[in-house]
């Protein structure tokens, strides 16, 4: 008899056991579905933080000199570009809205080579710029084009652009000064943008964006 109670007793405990395990993992599903309703099962959402890193081709030349000219040329690195997002906590409409900072640098120079007094005997002048784009940025993730490993956003940038100029020549000319172009200078500077994300991992993904500053920049992003 003692030992029926003792097993009914025993029975009775791992019942209950079982009963607050199977709560405890409703709650928990509740709750992750209720975490996914709320960010719209996206890879983007009221939680997201991310850094971009990027390369940029194409896109403006601020001091684009014509190559046709004998002893002329001008070349211009990729933009490189690091940038932060941080997603609002409420939504902004149908969809997230990100806000953050990006940090830009291209380098360019055109050099001239001329035969000073005709002689066969070429001397170069040349002229290098090194654009410097602070910016505050924000981009918008539109639920319908957010999923679970990838998304469509669109967003611009509002900055500054700094130029920082320099000029050498090893011409004998002694006038060789006065070809120089502009001095160094500080410019308000914009681009409006529209990319594209996929996750290969968790926290990795690659992304690709179509922009005014760089025609297509693409990279690598990271949720922190």
């Amino acid at each position: 008899m003692k030992k029926l109670v003792y097993l009914l007793f025993a029975l009775l405990i791992l019942s209950n056991n079982q009963s607050n395990a199977q709560n405890n993992k409703n709650k928990k599903n509740n709750s992750s579905s209720s975490s996914s309703a709320s960010s719209g099962g996206g890879c983007f959402n009221e939680s997201s933080k991310i850094l971009n890193i990027g390369i940029g081709f194409g896109g403006r030349s601020y001091y684009n000199y014509n190559n046709g000219y004998r002893g002329s040329k001008y070349r211009s690195s990729p933009a490189f570009g690091i940038s932060y997002e941080q997603a609002l906590k409420e939504k902004v409409g149908p969809g997230f809205l990100g806000i953050g900072a990006y940090l830009g640098y291209q380098s360019a120079y055109w050099q001239y080579d001329w035969d000073y007094n005709n002689n066969n005997n070429y001397y170069y002048y040349k002229h290098k710029w090194k654009y410097m784009f602070f910016a505050a940025r924000a981009a918008y993730h539109l639920d319908a084009l957010n999923f679970e490993k990838g998304e469509i956003y669109f967003g611009a940038l509002l900055g500054l652009r700094y130029t920082s100029y320099s000029y050498e020549t090893n011409s004998p000319d002694p006038n060789k000064n006065s070809y120089q172009l502009k001095n160094s200078s500080l410019w308000p500077s914009y681009s409006g943008f529209i990319g594209g994300r996929y996750y290969l991992a968790p926290k990795i993904a690659v992304y690709g964006e179509i922009g005014w500053a760089s025609w297509l920049t693409v990279g690598a992003s990271f949720k922190l």
